[in-house]
Protein backbone atom coordinates (compact mmCIF):
# COMPACT_ATOMS: atom_id res chain seq x y z
CA UNK A 1 0.00 0.00 0.00
CA UNK A 2 1.47 3.32 -1.04
CA UNK A 3 1.64 5.97 1.66
CA UNK A 4 1.16 9.24 -0.20
CA UNK A 5 1.74 11.39 2.90
CA UNK A 6 5.29 10.06 3.27
CA UNK A 7 8.31 11.57 1.52
CA UNK A 8 11.60 9.69 1.70
CA UNK A 9 14.84 11.70 1.93
CA UNK A 10 17.86 9.69 0.78
CA UNK A 11 21.38 11.12 1.09
CA UNK A 12 23.81 9.77 -1.49
CA UNK A 13 27.60 9.92 -1.31
CA UNK A 14 29.66 7.78 -3.70
CA UNK A 15 26.95 5.09 -3.67
CA UNK A 16 27.11 1.49 -4.79
CA UNK A 17 24.31 -0.77 -6.03
CA UNK A 18 22.60 -0.76 -2.63
CA UNK A 19 21.29 2.74 -3.33
CA UNK A 20 19.49 1.65 -6.48
CA UNK A 21 18.10 -1.43 -4.73
CA UNK A 22 16.86 0.87 -1.97
CA UNK A 23 15.15 3.22 -4.42
CA UNK A 24 13.34 0.28 -6.02
CA UNK A 25 12.23 -0.94 -2.59
CA UNK A 26 11.05 2.53 -1.53
CA UNK A 27 8.98 3.26 -4.64
CA UNK A 28 5.82 1.32 -3.63
CA UNK A 29 6.06 2.42 0.00
CA UNK A 30 6.23 6.24 -0.19
CA UNK A 31 4.56 8.98 -2.16
CA UNK A 32 7.81 10.55 -3.29
CA UNK A 33 11.56 10.15 -2.88
CA UNK A 34 14.08 12.99 -2.73
CA UNK A 35 17.69 11.99 -3.36
CA UNK A 36 20.26 14.54 -2.22
CA UNK A 37 23.61 13.68 -3.77
CA UNK A 38 26.73 14.96 -2.00
CA UNK A 39 29.20 15.30 -4.85
CA UNK A 40 29.31 11.74 -6.22
CA UNK A 41 31.07 10.92 -9.48
CA UNK A 42 29.56 11.59 -12.89
CA UNK A 43 28.50 7.97 -13.44
CA UNK A 44 26.47 7.78 -10.23
CA UNK A 45 24.91 11.18 -10.77
CA UNK A 46 24.07 10.27 -14.35
CA UNK A 47 22.29 7.09 -13.23
CA UNK A 48 20.38 9.01 -10.58
CA UNK A 49 19.39 11.70 -13.07
CA UNK A 50 18.12 9.14 -15.56
CA UNK A 51 16.19 7.34 -12.83
CA UNK A 52 14.60 10.60 -11.66
CA UNK A 53 13.63 11.54 -15.21
CA UNK A 54 12.04 8.14 -15.83
CA UNK A 55 10.15 8.15 -12.52
CA UNK A 56 7.48 10.61 -13.62
CA UNK A 57 7.95 12.77 -10.55
CA UNK A 58 8.34 9.90 -8.12
CA UNK A 59 12.04 10.71 -7.60
CA UNK A 60 13.54 14.17 -7.31
CA UNK A 61 17.32 14.64 -7.48
CA UNK A 62 19.07 17.49 -5.66
CA UNK A 63 22.75 17.76 -6.57
CA UNK A 64 25.57 19.22 -4.50
CA UNK A 65 28.87 19.83 -6.28
CA UNK A 66 30.81 18.70 -3.21
CA UNK A 67 30.23 16.85 0.03
CA UNK A 68 28.17 19.28 2.11
CA UNK A 69 27.91 16.78 4.97
CA UNK A 70 25.17 14.38 5.95
CA UNK A 71 23.25 16.84 8.13
CA UNK A 72 23.24 19.62 5.51
CA UNK A 73 22.07 17.20 2.82
CA UNK A 74 19.36 15.82 5.11
CA UNK A 75 18.17 19.36 5.74
CA UNK A 76 17.97 20.07 2.01
CA UNK A 77 15.73 17.06 1.57
CA UNK A 78 13.68 17.79 4.69
CA UNK A 79 12.98 21.36 3.54
CA UNK A 80 11.87 20.03 0.15
CA UNK A 81 9.58 17.47 1.81
CA UNK A 82 8.04 20.08 4.13
CA UNK A 83 7.36 22.40 1.20
CA UNK A 84 5.87 19.43 -0.66
CA UNK A 85 3.32 18.99 2.12
CA UNK A 86 4.60 15.74 3.63
CA UNK A 87 3.01 14.54 6.86
CA UNK A 88 5.91 12.16 7.50
CA UNK A 89 9.54 12.22 6.38
CA UNK A 90 11.51 8.98 6.07
CA UNK A 91 15.26 9.49 6.47
CA UNK A 92 17.47 7.04 4.59
CA UNK A 93 21.18 6.44 3.99
CA UNK A 94 22.32 5.24 0.57
CA UNK A 95 23.35 1.84 1.95
CA UNK A 96 20.05 1.04 3.69
CA UNK A 97 17.45 -1.18 2.04
CA UNK A 98 13.90 -1.33 3.43
CA UNK A 99 12.05 -4.60 3.45
CA UNK A 100 8.51 -4.68 1.96
CA UNK A 101 5.85 -2.94 4.09
CA UNK A 102 8.44 -1.31 6.38
CA UNK A 103 6.74 2.07 6.14
CA UNK A 104 3.22 0.64 6.44
CA UNK A 105 4.25 -1.30 9.56
CA UNK A 106 5.63 1.84 11.20
CA UNK A 107 2.52 3.87 10.38
CA UNK A 108 0.27 1.10 11.70
CA UNK A 109 2.22 0.96 14.97
CA UNK A 110 1.91 4.71 15.33
CA UNK A 111 -1.84 4.61 14.63
CA UNK A 112 -2.32 1.93 17.32
CA UNK A 113 -1.19 4.36 20.03
CA UNK A 114 -3.64 6.78 21.68
CA UNK A 115 -4.31 9.79 19.47
CA UNK A 116 -3.07 12.33 22.00
CA UNK A 117 0.28 10.64 22.55
CA UNK A 118 3.10 12.76 21.12
CA UNK A 119 4.99 10.16 19.11
CA UNK A 120 7.27 12.01 16.73
CA UNK A 121 9.60 9.27 15.46
CA UNK A 122 9.08 5.63 14.54
CA UNK A 123 12.17 3.46 14.06
CA UNK A 124 12.54 0.07 12.35
CA UNK A 125 14.39 -3.05 13.44
CA UNK A 126 17.89 -2.86 11.95
CA UNK A 127 19.82 -5.81 10.60
CA UNK A 128 22.65 -6.54 8.20
CA UNK A 129 23.67 -9.39 5.93
CA UNK A 130 26.69 -10.24 8.09
CA UNK A 131 24.75 -10.36 11.37
CA UNK A 132 26.84 -7.74 13.18
CA UNK A 133 23.86 -5.54 14.07
CA UNK A 134 21.96 -6.74 17.13
CA UNK A 135 18.14 -6.75 17.16
CA UNK A 136 17.79 -4.28 19.99
CA UNK A 137 16.94 -0.72 20.91
CA UNK A 138 17.76 1.42 23.93
CA UNK A 139 14.88 2.40 26.18
CA UNK A 140 14.81 5.22 28.73
CA UNK A 141 11.77 5.82 30.93
CA UNK A 142 13.42 8.60 32.95
CA UNK A 143 16.76 10.37 33.38
CA UNK A 144 18.35 7.60 35.45
CA UNK A 145 16.98 4.72 33.37
CA UNK A 146 18.69 3.49 30.22
CA UNK A 147 18.85 -0.13 29.08
CA UNK A 148 19.10 -2.23 25.91
CA UNK A 149 16.01 -4.24 24.96
CA UNK A 150 15.95 -7.01 22.40
CA UNK A 151 12.89 -7.02 20.15
CA UNK A 152 11.57 -8.69 17.04
CA UNK A 153 8.47 -9.30 14.92
CA UNK A 154 5.27 -8.32 16.68
CA UNK A 155 7.05 -6.11 19.24
CA UNK A 156 6.63 -2.37 19.63
CA UNK A 157 8.97 -0.63 22.06
CA UNK A 158 7.91 2.64 23.69
CA UNK A 159 10.19 5.17 25.41
CA UNK A 160 13.06 4.62 22.98
CA UNK A 161 16.02 6.85 23.88
CA UNK A 162 17.38 7.43 20.38
CA UNK A 163 17.30 5.94 16.91
CA UNK A 164 19.68 5.85 13.97
CA UNK A 165 18.61 8.35 11.36
CA UNK A 166 18.48 5.83 8.54
CA UNK A 167 15.04 4.25 8.52
CA UNK A 168 13.56 6.75 10.97
CA UNK A 169 10.07 7.94 10.09
CA UNK A 170 9.66 11.44 11.52
CA UNK A 171 6.52 13.54 11.76
CA UNK A 172 6.83 16.73 9.75
CA UNK A 173 5.51 18.61 12.78
CA UNK A 174 8.60 17.59 14.76
CA UNK A 175 10.94 19.51 12.45
CA UNK A 176 8.74 22.58 12.71
CA UNK A 177 8.83 22.28 16.50
CA UNK A 178 12.45 21.42 17.33
CA UNK A 179 14.27 22.47 14.16
CA UNK A 180 16.36 20.57 11.62
CA UNK A 181 19.59 18.61 11.92
CA UNK A 182 22.71 20.29 13.28
CA UNK A 183 24.85 20.96 10.24
CA UNK A 184 27.97 21.71 12.29
CA UNK A 185 28.04 18.02 13.23
CA UNK A 186 28.63 17.21 9.53
CA UNK A 187 28.38 13.42 10.04
CA UNK A 188 27.90 11.09 13.06
CA UNK A 189 25.89 11.66 16.25
CA UNK A 190 23.48 13.87 14.29
CA UNK A 191 20.67 11.43 15.09
CA UNK A 192 21.59 11.19 18.79
CA UNK A 193 21.47 14.96 19.17
CA UNK A 194 18.20 15.24 17.26
CA UNK A 195 16.55 12.48 19.31
CA UNK A 196 17.55 14.08 22.62
CA UNK A 197 16.26 17.43 21.38
CA UNK A 198 12.96 15.75 20.52
CA UNK A 199 12.65 14.12 23.93
CA UNK A 200 13.36 17.37 25.73
CA UNK A 201 10.54 18.99 23.73
CA UNK A 202 8.11 16.29 24.85
CA UNK A 203 8.15 14.04 21.78
CA UNK A 204 8.35 10.25 22.10
CA UNK A 205 10.19 7.68 19.99
CA UNK A 206 9.06 4.11 19.36
CA UNK A 207 10.64 1.11 17.59
CA UNK A 208 8.70 -1.46 15.57
CA UNK A 209 9.81 -5.08 15.17
CA UNK A 210 7.66 -5.71 12.09
CA UNK A 211 9.44 -2.90 10.22
CA UNK A 212 12.82 -4.16 9.05
CA UNK A 213 15.72 -2.33 7.45
CA UNK A 214 18.95 -3.78 6.10
CA UNK A 215 21.66 -1.31 7.12
CA UNK A 216 25.45 -1.24 7.11
CA UNK A 217 27.17 0.40 10.06
CA UNK A 218 30.74 1.06 8.93
CA UNK A 219 32.98 -1.22 6.85
CA UNK A 220 32.63 -4.94 7.45
CA UNK A 221 35.88 -6.74 8.33
CA UNK A 222 37.06 -10.16 9.47
CA UNK A 223 40.22 -10.68 11.50
CA UNK A 224 41.77 -13.58 13.40
CA UNK A 225 43.22 -12.99 16.87
CA UNK A 226 44.63 -15.75 19.12
CA UNK A 227 43.16 -18.33 16.74
CA UNK A 228 39.65 -16.89 16.92
CA UNK A 229 37.85 -15.20 14.04
CA UNK A 230 36.21 -11.82 14.77
CA UNK A 231 33.61 -10.17 12.49
CA UNK A 232 33.08 -6.46 13.06
CA UNK A 233 32.36 -3.07 11.51
CA UNK A 234 35.08 -0.42 11.48
CA UNK A 235 35.28 3.30 10.78
CA UNK A 236 37.97 5.37 9.08
CA UNK A 237 40.03 8.00 10.89
CA UNK A 238 37.83 10.65 9.23
CA UNK A 239 34.73 9.10 10.79
CA UNK A 240 36.41 8.49 14.13
CA UNK A 241 37.28 12.18 14.36
CA UNK A 242 33.63 13.19 13.92
CA UNK A 243 32.29 10.45 16.19
CA UNK A 244 34.42 11.50 19.17
CA UNK A 245 34.12 15.23 18.55
CA UNK A 246 30.35 15.06 18.23
CA UNK A 247 29.74 12.63 21.07
CA UNK A 248 31.39 15.14 23.43
CA UNK A 249 29.18 17.86 21.98
CA UNK A 250 26.12 15.73 22.72
CA UNK A 251 27.35 15.09 26.28
CA UNK A 252 27.75 18.80 26.85
CA UNK A 253 24.35 19.72 25.42
CA UNK A 254 22.22 16.86 26.78
CA UNK A 255 24.21 14.85 29.33
CA UNK A 256 22.61 16.38 32.42
CA UNK A 257 19.17 15.67 30.96
CA UNK A 258 19.89 11.93 30.58
CA UNK A 259 22.84 11.02 32.85
CA UNK A 260 22.17 7.27 32.47
CA UNK A 261 23.29 7.66 28.87
CA UNK A 262 26.88 8.08 30.07
CA UNK A 263 27.11 4.45 31.20
CA UNK A 264 26.18 3.32 27.70
CA UNK A 265 28.69 5.74 26.18
CA UNK A 266 31.60 4.71 28.39
CA UNK A 267 30.95 1.04 27.58
CA UNK A 268 30.78 1.89 23.86
CA UNK A 269 34.07 3.78 24.02
CA UNK A 270 35.80 0.91 25.82
CA UNK A 271 34.61 -1.61 23.22
CA UNK A 272 35.50 0.68 20.33
CA UNK A 273 39.04 1.37 21.56
CA UNK A 274 39.68 -2.30 22.33
CA UNK A 275 38.51 -3.27 18.85
CA UNK A 276 40.63 -0.55 17.25
CA UNK A 277 43.81 -1.49 19.13
CA UNK A 278 43.45 -5.27 18.82
CA UNK A 279 41.88 -5.74 15.40
CA UNK A 280 41.93 -2.72 13.13
CA UNK A 281 44.54 -1.36 10.74
CA UNK A 282 45.92 2.21 10.82
CA UNK A 283 45.75 2.26 14.62
CA UNK A 284 47.95 5.33 15.20
CA UNK A 285 46.16 7.35 12.53
CA UNK A 286 42.77 6.55 14.01
CA UNK A 287 43.88 7.20 17.60
CA UNK A 288 45.31 10.55 16.50
CA UNK A 289 41.99 11.42 14.83
CA UNK A 290 40.13 10.54 18.02
CA UNK A 291 42.49 12.79 19.99
CA UNK A 292 41.91 15.68 17.59
CA UNK A 293 38.17 15.19 17.83
CA UNK A 294 38.23 15.30 21.63
CA UNK A 295 40.46 18.40 21.71
CA UNK A 296 38.35 20.22 19.12
CA UNK A 297 35.17 19.42 21.06
CA UNK A 298 36.67 20.79 24.27
CA UNK A 299 37.90 23.91 22.49
CA UNK A 300 34.69 24.37 20.49
CA UNK A 301 36.55 24.05 17.20
CA UNK A 302 35.82 22.23 13.96
CA UNK A 303 38.43 20.35 11.96
CA UNK A 304 38.50 19.06 8.41
CA UNK A 305 35.01 18.18 7.27
CA UNK A 306 34.83 16.77 3.80
CA UNK A 307 36.00 13.23 3.26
Amino acid sequence: MQQTSVVAVVVSYRPDERLFRALDALAPQVGRTVVVDNGSDAEAVGRLGALAEASGGGITLIRNDENAGLAAAQNQGIRFALEDGADWILLMDDDSIPEPNMVASMLSAHAAHPEGERIGLVAPLLGDEEGTLKARAYVSKHALHFRPVRFGPGDVLDDVAFAMASGSLVKAEVFRDVGLMREDFFVDYIDFEFAFRMRRAGWKLIAVGDARLQHRLGEYEQKTLFGRKFCFNSHSSFRRYHIYRNRLRVWRAHGLYLPAFFAFEFASIGIDLAKLILLEDDKLEKLAAIGRGVVHALLGRSGVKAG
